[in-house]
């Protein structure tokens, strides 16, 4: 099928951020610096707590704990404050992105109806397209650059911060994120192809409940709510198990590193403030990477909805 051809897919999703590059790419220059800024952070919690618990350990004054202490604290409300602005500056972004979509989708109705041809759009798939449609891919737009770049910079922080302190942790962590990436991979091809199915089984009910006039139509109605009902029902499987797959590499990442970091405190190598850290690290690193999946699977969902929405729009 050609929708599992990876350069069509790469360039579609090339045409695609060009696009959004197009509708906002002077507010997205903010968002990116934003993104920097958080991403340049990240490791700060890292470097306090590896301070903290070596200085506890081998004997440290008090000031000097209070000392940490507020610098520590001072990095999480900056980090915080940023964040904050970001998700802000984003969240506007987005909505400004679905006013502009559905103007320019009633508009181009509005003057077809307007000049007497028949109409292009049933009633059900106009109302889908002003309302779900462009909610989701208006709202991927505010977070199209500064989402992945905000947790790619957070995965490089830290395991930069990691890999300085002990490189031999530093690469186990990496060892343990790697195979995560083809998992996601390979599972997505099928959720792009539920996804898409989902999608045009949504229209073609919703045109069918506001045209249905007998029985027949009636049935036909219901049939397309149960392959909706199938469908959700594969992209549930499929994504609970790209989730159990990420949880397991994430849960055996932990006991790797309690078993190397051990290792090498016994052997003298590191210290327990370092394996502290690269624990806390690893934890760190989820979420960041939890949301890049998150992002990438939106990536696809929101690409074949725009390709529906900007046929319409044209």
């Amino acid at each position: 099928m050609p929708w599992d051809d990876p350069n069509q897919n790469n360039n579609e999703a090339a045409s695609f951020y060009r696009r959004i590059w197009q509708l906002s790419g002077r507010s997205q220059v903010t968002l990116i610096g934003l993104s920097i800024i958080v991403s340049a952070l990240a490791a700060a919690p890292l470097h306090f707590q590896k301070e903290l618990v070596n200085g506890l350990t081998y004997g440290i004054s008090f000031s000097a704990v209070l000392l940490l202490g507020a610098q520590y604290a001072s990095a999480i409300v900056v980090t915080i404050l940023v964040k904050g602005l970001l998700k802000y500056r984003s969240a506007m972004l987005g909505e400004s992105i679905v006013r502009r979509i559905r103007r320019r989708i009633y508009t181009a109705y509005a003057e077809h109806r307007a000049s007497g041809a028949p109409p292009k759009l049933a009633p059900g798939t106009l109302v889908s397209m002003l309302t779900g449609e462009a909610d989701k891919v208006g709202h991927f737009v505010g977070d199209a650059f500064a989402g992945p770049l905000v947790q790619i910079g957070t995965l490089l922080s830290v395991l930069l911060y990691i890999g300085a302190g002990e490189p031999i942790l530093g690469l186990f962590i990496l060892a343990v994120i790697a195979p995560q990436f083809f998992i996601i991979v390979a599972i997505q091809k099928p959720i792009n192809r539920v996804v898409r199915t989902n999608l045009e089984l949504l229209r073609a009910g919703g045109d069918l409940a506001v045209s249905a006039v007998g029985i027949e139509q009636d049935d036909e109605v219901l049939a397309t709510f149960e392959g909706v009902y199938e469908a959700k029902k594969r992209f549930h499987l499929l994504k609970l198990s790209m989730k159990s797959a990420l949880n397991a590499c994430t849960a055996f990442g932990t006991v790797g590193t309690l078993v190397l970091g051990g290792w090498l405190v016994i052997n003298g190598d590191t210290d327990v403030g370092t394996v502290v850290a690269a624990l806390s690290g690893l934890t760190r690193l989820a979420r960041p990477w939890n949301d890049l999946v998150a992002f990438y699977r939106s990536l696809n969902s929101v690409r074949v909805r725009f390709k529906f929405l900007e046929e319409t729009m044209a």
